[in-house]
């Protein structure tokens, strides 16, 4: 009989334990925010990254940058979070159709190859994104 009631005083004065130390935490955060849109410096960001990839990493010349400028300012102003207004899976900085990373640096690497790889060079793309799209 004593077993019996020590080990049922124990198992008590664990629950109760339990009972008295857990609190409840109520939470009343709003949930996170998804962004849409990039910040501006965040563009200033892409800006830069743009060209010195094109400069460095392509060996565009002025010419050939400033291609890649128009291209992508129409495209997205340098948003990397700029989703496609006519409904396409269009996404990113270069509007690339599928794109899913939400890192502009991806982003510009996969468009540059697309350029060299489609049309050879930037111009080449911007001449035949004036006839709506490259």
């Amino acid at each position: 009989m004593t077993k019996r009631f020590i080990i049922l005083s124990v198992l008590t004065s664990v629950f109760l334990v339990a009972q008295i130390n857990h609190t409840v935490k109520i939470r009343d955060d709003k949930p996170p925010v998804i962004r849409t849109k990039a910040t501006m410096e965040e563009k200033k960001a892409n800006k830069i990254m743009a060209m010195r990839y094109a400069q460095v990493g392509w060996g565009w010349d002025k010419k050939q940058r400033g291609c890649v400028w128009k291209i992508f300012m129409k495209e997205s102003k340098f948003d990397h979070l700029a989703k496609n207004q006519q409904g396409s899976s269009a996404y990113g900085i270069a509007q690339m159709l599928g794109e899913k990373s939400k890192d502009p640096a991806v982003q510009i690497l996969r468009a540059y190859r697309y350029i060299e790889h489609r049309y050879g060079t930037p111009c080449k793309a911007w001449l035949h994104h004036n006839k709506g799209w490259y």
